[in-house]
Parts: C-alpha cells; sequence; structure tokens
C-alpha cells in the first residue's frame, strides 16, 4: 500500500473504571514504491526583492532558483514571481525547457522597494492555479526577509487567502529568512497551505533549504491526505497535536497535504476514556484517504480500528508506558513550553519564561537518560544552551519558535 498507517496507545492497558488521559499515537508512512514515471511538477517560487534582500540574501536566493531549474525536466512547469511594493512575474509557467534563458532571467532580478507579501502569494497561486492538472504536484513556494507590510497585511486575511487557494489543490510552503521576518505569518501560511515552514538564520543556508523542500517535490507518491479520527461512545478527545483538526459528524478530520516517500507523519491525541468492562474494546475507528500518483492516478481509502484492553490486573496496570509514543508525548510537551515561555517573553517577563524552559529541560534530560534516549537528550541540550547567557531578541524568538514547530511536528 502507497500510505500504511500504524497506531499505539502511550497505554494500552487501562482500568476498567476509565482513564481520564492517555495518549493514541497515530502514524501515517509513505512506503517508497517503484513509480513508473515521477509525477510532474507545477511549480512557482515567489521571492521577496524587497531592498533588505540586497547582497548576499538575494545572491543565494538566486543560485537556489537556478539550481531548481536544473533539477527540473521539460515535463514540468516553473513559474517565478517577485515582489517589493509591487509583483512582477519574471517568466512563466513554461516548460523547463531551455534552462540557460531560464538563468539568465533568474540573474537579472534586482531588489527594490518593500514587502507586499500578498500580491507575491496571490500571483504565484494563481499561476499554478491555472495551470492545475490532477497528475500535477502543485506548489508554491514563498521566501521572505520581512514583514508584510503592503497588500494584505492582517493576519486573519491572509490565512483566508491560503485557505482559498489551498482548498483549490494549491499546497504552499513558506521559508524566512534572518531575525526581520514575521514567524507567526510566515508558519500561518506554510500551516494553513499544508506546507512546510523553514527559518534560516543565515543566507548562506538558502539554497540547502530549497534542496530540501525540491527533494521533498521530486518524490511526492501521494495527495490531498486526509485522516479521520472518530471516537466511539464514552470516549472524549481533549487535544489533537501536529495538525489543525476539523470538527465533522462523527468525529475530526485532518488535511495532511502530501506525501513523500518514506515520509512519516505523526498525530498525537490527547483522550479520556469513561468506564467499561473487563476485555478488548474499540475505541476509535481511523480512515485515511489519498490520491495515490506512483502510476496513474488513484484514489485511496483505507480504515483501521483502535482497540484498547480494560482490565482489573493491578500488575499489568503498573506496566511503563510505550517507549516510542511516551517520547513523542515528552517531544509535544516542550513545543508546548517553549510557546508558553514564548508568550511571558513576549510580555516582558524574562524570569518566568527562563524557568519554564529550564525546567522542561531538566525533566527531560531526565526522562531521557532513563529512557536511554538520544533525541530526547538532544532537545533538552538544545533547550540547556539557549539559556546560557540568554537575551531575547528577535533572532531568539525564531530559534525558539522553530525549534517548537519542529517539535509539534515532530520533524528532526
Amino acid at each position: 500500500m502507497t500510505i500504511s498507517l500504524t497506531h499505539s496507545h502511550q497505554h494500552a492497558q487501562v482500568p476498567t473504571y476509565g482513564k481520564e488521559k492517555n495518549h493514541l499515537l497515530v502514524e501515517l508512512k509513505g512506503n517508497a514504491t517503484k513509480q513508473v514515471e515521477r509525477s510532474p511538477i507545477n511549480l512557482a517560487i515567489v521571492l521577496d526583492r524587497s531592498g533588505s534582500m540586497t547582497g548576499n540574501p538575494l545572491h543565494y536566493c538566486k543560485e537556489a532558483v537556478k539550481f531548481v531549474v536544473s533539477q527540473l525536466t521539460d515535463k514540468d512547469l516553473l513559474t517565478v514571481v517577485v515582489f517589493d511594493n509591487e509583483v512582477e512575474t519574471v517568466f512563466g509557467p513554461e516548460n523547463v525547457t531551455h534552462k540557460d534563458l531560464l538563468k539568465h532571467k533568474i540573474d537579472q532580478i534586482s531588489t527594490r522597494g518593500l514587502t507586499n507579501l500578498s500580491g507575491g502569494l496571490i500571483q504565484g497561486c494563481q499561476h499554478v492555479l491555472k495551470q492545475k492538472e490532477k497528475d500535477y504536484v502543485n506548489r508554491v513556494i514563498v521566501l521572505s526577509d520581512g514583514q508584510a507590510n503592503r497588500g494584505v497585511t492582517d493576519f486573519n486575511q491572509l490565512m483566508m487567502i491560503t485557505d482559498e487557494y489551498q482548498s483549490a489543490g494549491v499546497t504552499i510552503s513558506t521559508i524566512g529568512v534572518s531575525e526581520h521576518f514575521d514567524e507567526e505569518v510566515m508558519e500561518g501560511i506554510s500551516e494553513h497551505g499544508k506546507g512546510n515552514f523553514y527559518f534560516i538564520d543565515e543566507v548562506e543556508g538558502i539554497p540547502a533549504i530549497f534542496a530540501e523542500e525540491l527533494e521533498g517535490l521530486l518524490s511526492v507518491i501521494a495527495q490531498n491526505v486526509t485522516l479521520a479520527i472518530n471516537p466511539k461512545d464514552g470516549v472524549e478527545v481533549h487535544k489533537v497535536f501536529g495538525y489543525e483538526p476539523k470538527q465533522e459528524e462523527e468525529g475530526l478530520k485532518l488535511n495532511l497535504g502530501d506525501m513523500y516517500a518514506n515520509e512519516v507523519k505523526s498525530i498525537l491525541v490527547a483522550y479520556g476514556i469513561q468506564a467499561k468492562p473487563e476485555g478488548i474494546h474499540d475505541i476509535f475507528d481511523l480512515q485515511w484517504s489519498f490520491v495515490d500518483i506512483t502510476d496513474g492516478v488513484k484514489e485511496c481509502k483505507c480504515k483501521a480500528n483502535v482497540p484498547i484492553h480494560y482490565t482489573t490486573d493491578l500488575k499489568i496496570l503498573e506496566a511503563k508506558p510505550n517507549a516510542h509514543v511516551e517520547k513523542q508525548v515528552q517531544i509535544t510537551k516542550s513545543a508546548t513550553i517553549i510557546n508558553e515561555a514564548m508568550d511571558f517573553f513576549d510580555i516582558g517577563d524574562i524570569e518566568a519564561g527562563k524557568q519554564l524552559l529550564h525546567k522542561q529541560a531538566v525533566n527531560m534530560s531526565i526522562i531521557a537518560k532513563e529512557m536511554n534516549d538520544e533525541e530526547l537528550l538532544s532537545e533538552s541540550k538544545i533547550l540547556m544552551e539557549k539559556l546560557n547567557n540568554f537575551e531575547y531578541s528577535k533572532k531568539t524568538r525564531k530559534e525558539l519558535h522553530h525549534q517548537r514547530y519542529r517539535q509539534m511536528k515532530r520533524k528532526k
């Protein structure tokens, strides 16, 4: 199967009187299959050309876009849009045939003006939408180092624009560069656009991020991936971490976007369950659907039941939690604590924020050693290192914000 699903409980055995808090980890994996031919790509790259991009930022952007040109083929469509006060289409949408000519046009891009982020986003999405085909991977990549100060600047309006294009079948990824971009807006666009969000501290990292995003695009095996989480009677979902669920009649539905070969999408569900008789009981129905594009275009739908064991056996109930799920719970808890600490920092209560981060780093270190888990230990060390000679700045906020994003999405 192109996408397989596994599920595990933090505690697989629960008392017959119920359990107020447990976690379910659902993981969808894109299985590497032998594709007859990869799907063609319909890509728009939207670049900030405002004055702050002068010098190295624009230079590395142009090198990255030329790298993309080199990797695509004549069956792919590419558009390059630039924005400052105004919005301009440098070329496209066109097949990547005359590569030297396209690279020459990219070299001619220069900096000027302010930041009309919404204008660039809309024009890039419009180009992709006009050429959208069912068997194409339709993607927009937006790169900016500044804050939107022309066109639509309201956060909610920008999210509504993004929702509209994503609903029409366009996936949007964002790349924020240096310390001046608005991380809430850029992550918000990627979340609503069902794409990826990247933070680059140094402009030299721009080509590597483009290469990472392109590698994913070249290995897309499924699109429009959705997961429905339907709780049975007596089950209450407290929260879903990692993705924003939509409430439907039978339960919750998550739109997970595209799936790459060998990619794992992790969804952590916090829930509580009421009392039931001893024995095995199904507590969730899971349904996942997707469009398989490994060999043509095929719509797929799959189902799974999630059971749990109710018992009165105290020895069984005292068993340690599932190590893999417990690890994801701890990483997610860290992301939540970082978010709470940032709220303190933003209102000027630096000490309260630092205390939260320090407590979390210590707790995570203890748990990491108990579980002998290198990843948890690494995340703990990252927090501790940030607290050494701590100074809350725009750069620090973006680093913490991106660490929270990684942890909530469970990306390394």
